[in-house]
């Protein structure tokens, strides 16, 4: 392969890469749990410590079930920024910025969850790239973490309600 051609591919599996962690984000917004799920690798390493929740290596079936609580919210926007995609091999790390905010109605007012953070997604070159693990930080609550939590919370409370177990 000539040195341009390694150049265009290796530009091009960046992208790719980048591409997937972009649709990560697309789906949890558009509630379309189909095309989450086919993003991962059949086992998921997830890291949402920072927020509370879930550390450990899960089936990928059973992480898109549990992102579905997103659908106790009105509306959802995971803007990512500051992409960057390092490709060895057949593994890729891709890092953003994330500015998540999630909204949800409660009684007469709406509830404001919003967090700045940074994701991590290890991908490996499947057939295409997938990712295999997912580790979020958290950089601020510009709402504050208190506002954050009770957003949760009543979005928790709404998709029980429509999703008894």
């Amino acid at each position: 392969m000539s040195q341009g051609s390694a150049a265009a591919q290796a530009f091009l599996d960046r992208e790719a890469a980048a591409a997937v962690v972009t649709c990560y984000a697309t789906a949890l917004d558009a509630r379309d749990w189909r095309a989450y799920r086919a993003l991962f690798t059949d086992e998921i390493a997830i890291d949402y410590g920072a927020i509370g929740s879930l550390v450990a290596t899960v089936p990928a079936d059973e992480w898109t079930n549990r992102c579905r609580t997103l659908e106790g919210f009105d509306a959802t926007a995971h803007q990512l920024h500051n992409v960057i995609a390092t490709i060895k091999g057949d593994r890729a790390t891709v890092t953003s910025i994330v500015d998540a905010v999630h909204v949800v109605g409660a009684g007469d007012r709406a509830l404001l969850g919003d967090l700045i953070g940074r994701y991590t997604h290890r991908l490996v070159r499947r057939n295409g790239w997938k990712i295999a693990g997912v580790t979020l930080t958290v950089a601020a609550y510009p709402a504050g973490k208190e506002a954050f939590e009770a957003a949760f919370a009543a979005a928790r409370a709404i998709f029980a309600e429509g999703n008894p177990a």
